[in-house]
């Protein structure tokens, strides 16, 4: 069915629980996994507007989250006998879950659903109904 399946991951309990199904998804499939991580360019960017913070030190800070984020699907990923293929990127979320799928054939992409609400909802939208509707793949969301 699925040989290549992607897990989008925050780092948050919805990704957690996300990553999860995807790797015993994977293990079930004989699939391998892309572990991914993505540092919200816009994130960066308001930090160093709002704190006066060093660039390339906020852009170090998260990608370090990142990579913790996705070594915990890697050792999912060993302790269940998948392979996992972590990878941190920066960028707009959305934007960089399609665009890397692309890149890494993944056949399907599994993200956690996350609870956007108010103003932050309407400006910039939840990266998973951006990912919903771009994808050019099946999309399993994980309550």
């Amino acid at each position: 069915m699925y040989k290549r399946i992607m897990i989008a991951t925050d780092g948050s309990d919805k990704s957690k629980l996300a990553a999860k199904e995807g790797v015993e998804l994977a293990k079930a499939l004989g699939a391998e996994v892309v572990a991914l991580y993505v540092v919200n360019e816009v994130v960066v960017a308001g930090a160093v507007r709002q704190l006066g913070a060093d660039r390339k030190e906020v852009e170090a800070r998260l990608q370090s989250q990142g990579a913790k984020a996705v070594a915990e699907i890697k050792q999912m990923g060993d302790d269940m006998g998948v392979k996992v293929e972590p990878l941190v990127r920066i960028g707009a979320p959305a934007n960089v879950i399609i665009d890397v799928g692309r890149a890494e054939n993944v056949e399907c992409i599994v993200m956690g659903s996350h609870g956007e609400s108010g103003v932050s909802k309407l400006l910039i939208g939840s990266v998973v109904q951006k990912v919903l509707y771009w994808a050019a793949v099946p999309v399993l969301v994980v309550r």
